[in-house]
């Protein structure tokens, strides 16, 4: 009994939070700046994430489970998110959002995956051996991203790949492959689908 009572005041209240959660990010955004807003979209609920991403610009698929703790960088807005249908993003995912970042249907990202789209060294003396630069990242269909896992700028990761725990992903990976390490390196070269 006292399930379901708990069940319908959440119900009842799911809105109210999503309004509070998008008004406050808002606010943030508006009067305070960006990176105060970003700092706030770390900690609203699950169900007002992809309202927020939504509203400032991101491609949000149908059936998406998107979990709290995100964090975006070089950024003024989400356009240059995509996040195709039945996509599952884990929690404290960090987004480099330099260039655009395309995850495609049936993804699966596990919790603290790190996606970094540049490089830039500034006024380093090592700008000159490696100038600035910058390229999109895209995951495929049915991929799946283990936890605390790199993928660094200009890499795909193609059709039904697995890309183990910790890796870091510095070129492209091939469909139905697994790869794992630092940086990644081949340990499967055909999965069953």
């Amino acid at each position: 009994m006292l399930k379901k009572i708990l069940k319908i005041i959440n119900l009842l209240f799911a809105p109210i939070s999503i309004i509070w959660n998008i008004s406050m990010f808002l606010c943030l955004y508006f009067c305070i700046g960006n990176t105060s807003a970003f700092l706030h979209l770390e900690r609203v609920s699950k169900r007002s994430v992809k309202p927020i991403l939504r509203l400032f610009g991101a491609k949000v698929g149908k059936r998406c489970i998107v979990q709290t703790g995100l964090m975006f960088n070089n950024c003024s807005s989400f356009k240059n998110l995509t996040i195709g249908d039945d996509c599952f993003i884990g929690r404290k995912c960090f987004f480099d959002l330099q260039e655009c970042i395309v995850i495609r249907d049936n993804v699966t990202v596990a919790m603290q995956t790190t996606f970094i789209t540049h490089q830039d060294f500034f006024s380093s003396s090592l700008s000159k051996a490696y100038p600035s630069e910058q390229k999109n990242i895209v995951i495929n269909s049915h991929a799946y991203i283990g936890a605390k896992s790199t993928i660094l700028m200009g890499v795909t990761v193609e059709e039904g790949s697995i890309v183990g725990a910790n890796s870091l992903v510095n070129k492209d990976v091939a469909k139905n492959t697994m790869v794992g390490g630092v940086p990644v390196k081949l340990i499967n070269k055909q999965i069953p689908t």
